[in-house]
């Protein structure tokens, strides 16, 4: 069963779509709107959310899962031309969807948090991927595909899970990474022979790491000394960025394609996420839990400015997207009468 909730601008709707009464705290009018709450049942309690939004003009996939943190299942949700639908996923994978990585909007790749699962788009449905030799029950925390004969995922240990490490696919077999590549926890692509990751060597986040083609090896920039990597975005081989920590303080990286520099972002949460804003600029998640909700927006002069999601903590933008115009997709969760929905927001 599924309770949704669609605020669209069309009056389209299916008739198996349910209205729930979510919790929209009235307040100023945020930067981010809810677009599509989404609180799969049951149990009524669970955690539903997006981890992932993937934006393209005419439409976005929004993908994570229900019963986040519990025995949850992965779940997939697009929105094309104003018209949200929910994809039916193999039956029997499990976990939830923690990260996804797509060439083109027929050619989408996706892993789920634990259960070993590597999920695969192709236009028309999805697909369960070839399994490689990882152990059932390993974690994956990240993937970049460039194509489907040319796609990496990434598997770090956890408390309580064993990472499923680096593998590479090349469209038949996978092989495992070794070596400094064998502990990523996330990368990003600039070109085929050029992608960054950051993981870990010898403790958690404190590596940075550059594929060129032909190995992975790791990369220690003095600027950046002492960071603890949270997330890394390279948008082209002369804009890279990174998020993290320096002696306690949240703070970005930036490299230019000859050098690194280190910045330093407002607030005491270091970020989790970042996408263009469309303004040459950068959109900031760095969730703190407490009212209110927000996201950041650091303008292409370096100038920080705060965007309001929601007076309720619980309504979170978690993942963006940019979709040329500029407007901005974010996915995330909003608040329940009883656990959480799984939302899909969008700047104004």
């Amino acid at each position: 069963m599924i309770s949704r909730r669609y605020l669209g601008s069309t009056s389209r709707l299916s008739s198996w779509m349910l209205a729930v009464a979510l919790a929209v705290p009235a307040a100023s009018p945020p930067a981010w709107t809810l677009r599509l709450a989404i609180h799969y049942l049951p149990p009524a309690t669970n955690h539903s959310q997006y981890d992932v939004v993937l934006a393209w003009p005419g439409q976005a996939w929004f993908l994570g899962g229900t019963d986040i943190g519990g025995h949850g299942k992965p779940k997939a949700e697009r929105i094309k031309n104003g018209i949200p639908r929910a994809f039916l996923l193999p039956a029997h994978e499990h976990s939830w969807i923690t990260a996804a990585s797509a060439p083109a909007p027929t050619d989408i790749w996706a892993v789920t948090f634990l259960g070993g699962y590597v999920l695969h788009w192709n236009g028309s449905r999805w697909l369960a991927a070839p399994r490689g030799n990882w152990k059932t029950g390993t974690r994956f925390t990240g993937i970049t595909a460039i194509s489907p004969t040319d796609v990496w995922v990434f598997g770090t240990r956890g408390q309580r899970y064993p990472g499923a490490g680096t593998w590479h696919f090349n469209g038949t077999t996978w092989t495992r990474v070794t070596g400094p590549g064998g502990a990523i926890f996330q990368a990003s692509s600039a070109a085929k022979s050029d992608i960054w990751g950051i993981g870990n060597a010898g403790s958690t986040g404190n590596a940075l790491l550059h594929f060129g083609g032909k190995a992975w090896r790791r990369v220690r920039p003095a600027a950046l000394a002492g960071f603890a990597f949270t997330h890394v975005l390279a948008l082209s081989r002369s804009n890279v960025w990174v998020a993290g920590r320096a002696g306690g303080v949240p703070k970005l990286g930036h490299f230019d394609g000859h050098s690194w520099t280190a910045l330093r972002m407002p607030g005491r949460t270091a970020a989790t996420g970042m996408c263009r804003d469309g303004r040459g600029g950068l959109w900031v998640i760095a969730n703190t839990g407490t009212a209110p909700s927000v996201v950041r927006e650091r303008s292409a002069g370096g100038t920080w400015t705060t965007a309001m999601v929601s007076a309720n903590p619980a309504d979170e933008v978690l993942a963006c997207a940019l979709v040329p115009g500029p407007r901005t997709w974010g996915a995330g969760q909003a608040a329940a009468p009883q656990g959480t929905a799984a939302a899909a927001y969008r700047t104004r």
